[in-house]
């Protein structure tokens, strides 16, 4: 049995300042990808997908600026 509430918009805004900043991104993502057309979406709403997308994924390690590990030889 589903329960339908009214939820007026600054209650919802309160709310959704009360997420982590992880959460936040996560309901931006899928608020954006529940668009059905996504040729619809504006350049704005296009850029914070691709930037919700990449933020959340971690380096497995930091690059080493020697250029051997890059190559595997000794710069000569």
């Amino acid at each position: 049995m589903a329960i339908q509430l009214t939820i007026e918009y600054e209650q919802v805004v309160k709310l959704v300042e009360q997420l982590s900043d992880e959460q936040r991104e996560a309901l931006i993502t899928r608020l954006l990808a529940q668009r059905s057309d996504p040729s619809l979406l504006s350049a704005d709403e296009k850029l914070a997908l691709y930037h919700n997308a990449i933020m959340s994924v971690p380096l497995n390690e930091i690059p080493s600026l020697r250029r051997e590990d890059w190559y595997g030889d000794d710069g000569r």
